[in-house]
């Protein structure tokens, strides 16, 4: 299993907010399926202080969009927006 984590950036009011509690726990599982992936990716890569994070980067599955952006310093995905397109 991964130490990768995930966070909310700048915080879960700003991202997830205007969602119901089931989004959430949608988008919430998609972020850490995110993170256990990016921590198998990186087994074996050391850190690199010249790639400290990635860019910006976008994740979709059904009908919930992800923009994140991996912290190679801290092992983290930062989340940093989420869209659901149902109106649930």
């Amino acid at each position: 299993m991964s130490d990768w984590t995930w966070e909310y950036c700048p915080n879960a009011e700003e991202v997830v907010g205007g969602l119901t509690d089931k989004q959430r726990a949608v988008v919430e599982d998609i972020a850490r399926r995110i993170a256990e992936a990016v921590g198998v990716r990186r087994i074996g890569h050391p850190f690199d202080i010249q790639e400290s994070a990635s860019g910006v980067r976008t994740y979709a599955e059904a009908n919930v969009m992800l923009w994140y952006q991996e912290d190679y310093r801290d092992d983290t995905v930062l989340i940093l927006r989420a869209q659901c397109l149902d109106a649930e």
